[in-house]
């Protein structure tokens, strides 16, 4: 089978197997016996079918190959032991064969897509070396999957689907149904480049007359400069596996990030009374309790001494002051101390020789994984879910680690894949949570959460400080790409973007506002309230609410609710930490566009766009949130930022009359407006925050005798520049803003 594209990029694909012993059926070893074409239609539309019948010595396969109308391709192989003993499958290629096209190598781009969370996701050389940790097995289970391993340079390997960017095109491959395997896809290139696709069967033992199915990839080419490359591929996946996203996500405040595991229940009660007391300005609706309420992991229901109570009776206190309670949890992951490890150690996943395997580093001790293919796992997870969901009162569960279930290992059902031993402790879950419940996954292999959960982290854990930093120490660390850091969490929100409000919430991870106790500058702050607000994911904070400042305070709050659309990130197939975001909206039936310059660096960046490019209206008036500026913008446009530096501009088609420029009521500024008439002499906006608030409201107002009513009451606007003027509000939950260029 060949895929081409008019561009010249040709990848002509054979298949492969591969057993668990080593030995292989390779591309040449297949013999395509027959073809057939037939038409039908399903759940993506149209479609021409060609089915390939393949045959080697034992088995015989059949692989469809699916093309839609707008010329995307699902495929899937199927293969069939026909003689010879049982044995073990490691692997089975869906698609695998040399890759052609009229760009050099050494130009073309990859965007690598990570295990997990915490992974690395972003766009790199080709030829470039897969993401690695210093920390050796301490640390590798929570940065890859470590069942495939980083290769050498130039061997590169994605998780759930990639991009190759060949010249003005971008070739998508990813897994289109998620729930039984986990699929890499894997790029050679340093002799001949050869693109694969390969379904991880995990050793799933097959017998003469069974046959294995793998899951059906997308395949498809787009334009490179495609500001939404992903997006039929994600629409098509929430197609397959239905998708979660109907109900809202809560935004609100978590405790880990400042109290980390030595929480205690006076802190979450000082945090919910200083909530409540700033409830009119800070409409949050969740007060999370993080890691350290438990006596140990995997004992969750016993509580820790710093929660002599336990926390029912802190779930009761965040209903009874208006809140939901949330609750972390990592269902599965064990100390090895924890009475579940030591009164079943049948249900813990083993390595090979038979020993308890291990889940990483953490806590000061090695890790063990529950296996949820063990019924009596999944009992014991649904007795923990009800208890906390259902008698403690606790409707929002954080889920963190998954990872663990999904590690290599011997399972109680060697008959399950690593996905759907995951995929089964999630249902388990969710069917004891209740579909009402919001379950948000972390440190979760991504594919099969989908339609499992309500929100999901799609980057690391963000932290007081830029860069990682471990034992105290930054430099030796610095490059680690999952280790907590502001840095790292705000580059995943960016590059996974596009599975926002398709697959699931995006979690961008939370805002960290305080002025002391930690190593955030200025910039590094305003840039991660950037990414977070333009994201359109969940906001939380993680401070000691009483700690925060006014300024720092309106800041949390101008981002609430979280907005919910999902931005285009401009240059995602270009470099691993994205300069330029955009976000569309309207005002007053016109195009309201929202431009975020990032710079990830640790140096100054100066770059020049044109509007065109930026699909800025030209020209266009314009307001920086950050520093206030009001300008026209017209041709080009040269944005000069400092090292973890952000600029946030609000876009409007440059126009004579009265026009709403910008405001510090919400981030990013305009979403407050709900409706708006613009005249040339005269002009009216209804504002709705939902909250108690003061900011400023800049307004083009022609002429020499401006005027400006709040709610009926006369304001006085102040010059800021010809014909600009800015104005004070005060809100009670919004208003009608009415101004003009003349007396009335």
């Amino acid at each position: 089978m060949v895929f081409a594209d008019p561009s010249g990029i040709r990848w002509a694909a054979g298949i492969a197997l591969e057993g668990a012993d080593g030995r292989a059926w390779p591309p040449e070893a297949w013999v395509l016996r027959t073809e057939e074409e037939a038409e039908g239609e399903d759940r993506h539309g149209p479609f021409r079918e060609r089915r390939q019948h393949f045959r080697v010595e034992g088995w015989t396969a059949v692989r469809q190959w699916r093309v839609y109308a707008d010329g995307a391709a699902a495929v899937r192989l199927i293969v069939r032991r026909e003689a010879g003993p049982p044995l073990a499958l490691r692997r089975m290629a869906v698609l695998t064969g040399l890759l052609e096209a009229p760009f050099p190598p050494t130009s073309w781009r990859f965007y690598q897509n990570g295990f997990h969370s915490w992974s690395f996701a972003g766009a790199t050389a080709a030829a470039a070396a897969d993401p690695r940790t210093r920390l050796g097995p301490f640390g590798a289970p929570m940065v890859f999957d470590v069942a495939t391993p980083p290769g050498p340079p130039g061997l590169r390997r994605s998780d759930l689907v990639a991009a190759l960017v060949l010249g003005p095109r971008a070739l998508i491959v990813g897994q289109l149904t998620t729930a039984d395997q986990f699929v890499k896809i894997l790029l050679d290139g340093r002799h001949r480049p050869r693109l694969e696709v390969m379904a991880e069967l995990d050793g799933l033992p097959i017998a003469p007359g069974e046959e294995i199915a793998s899951e059906w990839i997308w395949v498809e080419a787009r334009e490179a400069s495609d500001p939404d490359p992903f997006g039929a591929y994600a629409a098509a996946v929430a197609r397959a596996m239905g998708a979660r996203g109907r109900l809202p996500a809560p935004a609100g405040w978590c405790s880990w990030y400042f109290y980390e595991t030595r929480v205690r229940a006076e802190d979450v009660l000082e945090n919910l009374a200083a909530l409540a007391g700033r409830r009119d300005r800070l409409p949050v609706a969740l007060i999370q309790i993080d890691d350290g309420f438990q006596a140990a992991v995997g004992d969750w229901l016993r509580p820790s001494p710093r929660f002599p109570e336990g926390v029912a009776p802190l779930a009761q206190a965040i209903r009874n002051a208006g809140f939901t309670p949330g609750l972390w949890l990592a269902p599965f992951l064990a100390w090895p101390e924890a009475p579940v490890a030591r009164a079943h150690p049948e249900w813990l996943l083993r390595d090979e020789g038979g020993r308890p395997g291990s889940a990483g580093y953490n806590w000061y001790r090695w890790l063990r994984a529950l296996d949820p293919t063990h019924p009596g796992v999944t009992d014991w997870l649904r007795e923990v879910i009800h208890t906390v969901v259902h008698r403690w009162g606790f409707p929002y569960l954080k889920l963190d680690f998954l990872y663990a279930a999904a590690l290599p290992g011997r399972r109680y059902d060697p008959r399950s894949t690593r996905a759907q031993a995951l995929r089964r402790g999630l249902q388990a879950i969710r069917e004891a949570a209740g579909e009402e419940a919001f379950l948000l996954g972390c440190g979760c292999p991504l594919g099969p959460a989908i339609g499992l959960v309500d929100g999901m982290r799609i980057g690391p854990d963000v932290a007081p400080h830029w860069a990682p930093r471990l034992f105290g120490l930054s430099r030796p660390f610095r490059q680690e790409p999952s280790l907590p850091a502001a840095r790292n969490a705000i580059r995943n929100a960016l590059t996974r973007a596009w599975m926002h409000r398709r697959w699931w919430w995006n979690d961008p991870d939370c805002l960290i506002l305080r002025d002391r106790s930690t190593r955030l500058t200025e910039e590094e702050v305003r840039l991660l309230v950037t990414a977070v607000a333009i994201s359109g994911g969940m906001v939380l904070d993680s401070d000691p609410v009483a700690w925060l400042p006014e300024d720092r305070l309106g800041l949390w709050a101008a981002g609430l609710p979280p907005h919910g659309r999902r931005p285009e990130i401009l240059d995602l197939l270009e470099r691993p930490f994205p300069q330029v975001v955009r976000l569309r909206g309207t005002l007053g039936g016109e195009p309201l566009i929202w431009i975020a310059f990032l710079n990830g660096e640790d140096r100054p960046l100066v770059r020049t766009w044109s509007l065109a490019a930026l699909g800025v209206p030209d020209p266009a008036q314009g307001f920086a949130f950050w520093s206030r500026e009001v300008r026209i913008l017209q041709g080009a446009w040269t944005v000069r930022l400092p090292p973890h530096g952000a600029a946030l501009w609000a876009l409007r088609p440059a126009r004579p009359g009265v026009r709403w420029w910008g405001s510090t009521l919400r981030i990013p500024p305009g979403l407050e407006v709900t409706t708006a008439v613009e005249a040339e002499r005269a002009g009216r906006w209804t504002i709705a925050l939902g909250r108690r608030a003061q900011g400023a409201v800049w307004l083009a107002l022609p002429g020499s005798r401006p005027w400006v009513r709040w709610e009926g009451q006369p304001l006085d606007p102040a010059p800021v520049g010809p014909g600009i003027w800015r104005v004070t509000l005060t809100v009670q939950e919004g208003g009608l803003l009415e101004a003009g260029s003349e007396t009335p």
